[in-house]
């Protein structure tokens, strides 16, 4: 088991590591523990020093203390993968022996590479990248009891909500089916898909602009709102933060 913390001075930041640590433990990609969470470095060094991980997740532009300070402190025996909007510090990041070096927003497939360098550096099991399958669909169940359908992550386009239904937009065709938000949310991979109103997500790869408090998509006129509760993690996990 490979024992994981994280520290990042924003929260949708460490969601974002958290559920790839989950997504990796039930894809069985590799045996991982999140041990613990912190957004303040000072707390963050408490943390490590009680739990002693194997392996931090570690921004580096914080107000108390930088990443790069932090990593100076740890004991070597912690792994260290910086993760960062800023590319001016990998130089910096190498230099002190970081096993790797994610630039935001991570996508889950770097993610794995990177955990997979941890694993070598702590000689632990991993299974090798080529012989990872990520399902790329899902099966939602419908309005007609017993009827499922099979959706294709690379057709959706957004998806809204409406009580305890939702609506899968696709270029050609909408799909209605029997899920609350978070529902869906849970069924959906968070590197391609992006929670941004209470009744909306939409699908990352999707939007071509960003117009003041809406998005515009590539396949459809629709304009999709960012709610203020949902954008400063828009914001981070699209690297405009």
């Amino acid at each position: 088991m490979i024992k994981c913390a994280i520290i990042d001075d924003e929260q949708p930041a460490i969601d974002v590591i958290q559920f790839y640590i989950d997504r990796m433990s039930r894809l069985q990609l590799a045996d991982l523990e999140l041990t613990g969470t912190a957004t303040n470095p000072l707390t963050g060094l408490d943390m490590i020093k009680e739990q002693k991980p194997d392996v931090v997740f570690l921004d580096i532009q914080m107000d108390e203390m930088s990443g790069l300070e932090v990593m100076r402190i740890i004991s070597p025996e912690t792994k260290v993968v910086f993760c960062t909007a800023f590319s001016e510090f990998a130089v910096q990041s190498y230099d002190l022996e970081a096993v790797d070096y994610l630039m935001k927003p991570v996508e889950f497939e770097r993610f794995v590479k990177a955990v997979q360098r941890v694993a070598v550096s702590l000689s632990a099991p991993l299974l090798p990248i080529h012989n990872i399958v990520v399902k790329d669909y899902v099966f939602v169940k419908t309005e007609n009891k017993g009827r499922m359908i099979k959706i294709d992550f690379n057709d959706i386009d957004y998806i809204e909500g409406l009580r305890n239904y939702v609506t899968f937009y696709q270029a050609n065709r909408k799909i209605i089916a029997h899920y609350t938000m978070k529902e869906v949310e849970d069924l959906l991979p968070a590197d391609q898909f992006m929670r941004v109103h209470r009744s909306y997500i939409v699908a990352v790869k999707k939007i071509s602009e960003i117009r003041g408090g809406e998005l515009i998509l590539k396949t459809t006129p629709v304009r999709i709102p960012v709610s203020n509760h949902y954008r400063e993690d828009f914001l981070i996990r699209t690297g405009n933060k």
